[in-house]
């Protein structure tokens, strides 16, 4: 078998913990291949792409901030990727890009595993409308959510998701908020069955909080999509909700990027030893999941 090269793409991406886990799988199957970390600029995306598939690499993630721009570095897109406006996984078959989105699927596998939680019927929340918030907007929407509160900081985004959602036939209820209408954020927490943060907030320690923690009502299970604890998530725990962070929805996400490349069913019990070990090494502020 040839010797095969992937890496994830991501500015910065120093504390990814992508690599070892990925390794891991790949070693767990004795696929001979290598998976390393691509710290890029944005303006300098196109041409890596060309680089990499010059070089031979049959594949690649992206992160922060590279994910939407992805969409329209690759030669096609599944459905899934173009409906979220973004793109976090590539293969390179016959010398062409084939872009995908795993936010969704590894979002609804991880809730699924932390909280036993399922869409079909719920009220769900969702804080930021990037292009993870629009990945897991999508696949709750598909998955029979019967309402979606879309909280984003520029309006335009929100309303911008709302619109995509709605023209895909869903038949949940959608509307958008801003994250200072505290007594019509309060009404719609207050009904919902889960809150995902999935904004960038939390990354840097002087970050403000995404969402005013007073609002959350006791028992609420909170998602944040960054894989550490952040402040939000332990100012949520204190007001008695059920907390989780990004790490559940990276594994589930990368295992199916793996599967994108090798045709293979990933090595989950590996892959999470990897991801468990690494993070507990670098006890350092991580990148967004990817």
């Amino acid at each position: 078998m040839a010797f095969l090269k992937y890496a994830v793409l991501g500015f910065p991406v120093r504390h990814s913990v992508s690599p070892p886990m990925q390794s891991a799988a790949f070693a767990a199957l004795r696929i001979p291949a290598s998976y390393q970390a691509i710290e890029v600029a944005p303006a300098e995306l196109p041409a890596l792409f060309r680089k990499l598939r010059e070089e031979g690499y049959s594949g690649w993630n992206l992160t922060v901030p590279h994910k939407e721009q992805a969409l329209t570095l690759v030669d096609e897109a599944d459905d899934e990727a173009r409906l979220a406006g973004s793109v976090n996984t590539v293969v390179v078959r016959d010398g062409r890009t084939y872009g995908y989105s795993t936010d969704g699927s590894g979002m609804l596998a991880a809730l699924e595993e932390v909280f036993h939680f399922a869409a079909p019927g719920r009220s769900i929340v969702i804080l930021g409308c990037g292009g993870a918030g629009r990945a897991v907007g999508f696949a709750f929407a598909r998955q029979g959510a019967r309402e979606l509160v879309l909280v984003n900081r520029t309006a335009a985004r929100a309303a911008a998701l709302a619109t995509g959602l709605s023209a895909t036939g869903a038949a949940c209820a959608i509307s958008c908020l801003f994250p200072d209408e505290k007594d019509k954020l309060a009404a719609a927490l207050a009904r919902a069955h889960l809150l995902i943060q999935a904004t960038s907030l939390g990354l840097k320690p002087a970050d403000p909080l995404p969402l005013d923690p007073s609002l959350l009502p006791s028992g609420l299970p909170v998602m944040d999509m960054i894989y550490r604890t952040t402040p939000f998530l332990a100012a949520a725990a204190r007001h008695g909700c059920r907390t989780a962070d990004g790490r559940w929805m990276l594994l589930h996400q990368g295992a199916r990027s793996f599967t994108l490349w090798t045709g293979q069913v990933a090595p989950l019990a590996a892959m999470r030893r990897a991801l468990l070990a690494a993070l507990d090494a670098r006890q350092a502020p991580p990148d967004n999941p990817g």
